[in-house]
């Protein structure tokens, strides 16, 4: 299958999309605000805008994580921040807590993706919505 550059199969019978200018102008300006970055959707890399406080919520993380009382504390909020876990029994929390916590202090963000991944397989898994 052929693609074109915006990624689009050519048997969709679409064409590359034209952006207006203020859409670029835009993009730029929020680029200036953030950091550009990639993210895969569907199979399809594209590049995405990653806003300051973004960044600076995710260096917070990391340094609150890099705390071991604040650390220990990671098991009892991951059900909140992600409903898949609440299936994951509290010794196997821990063990997600462990990982996620070496994941975010790395710094890096393809560890951290791939930490949630597998984790969240663990979680359906356990909710019966999806088998192994």
């Amino acid at each position: 299958m052929l693609r074109l550059p915006c990624g689009y199969p050519e048997s969709m019978g679409q064409s590359t999309p034209e952006l207006p200018a203020d859409t670029l102008v835009g993009a730029v300006d929020n680029a200036r605000r953030g950091v550009v970055t990639h993210i895969t959707i569907k199979g399809e890399r594209v590049a995405a805008i990653v806003s300051a406080s973004t960044l600076a919520m995710a260096e917070l993380l990391a340094a609150m994580l890099d705390n071991e009382l604040v650390a220990s504390a990671l098991p009892a909020v991951l059900p909140v921040a992600f409903p898949w876990a609440r299936p994951i029994p509290h010794d196997e929390l821990k063990t997600f807590a462990g990982e996620l916590c070496d994941a975010v202090v790395t710094g890096l963000p393809e560890r951290v993706e791939r930490v949630l991944i597998d984790w969240q397989a663990v979680g359906e898994v356990r909710a019966g919505t999806r088998s192994t």
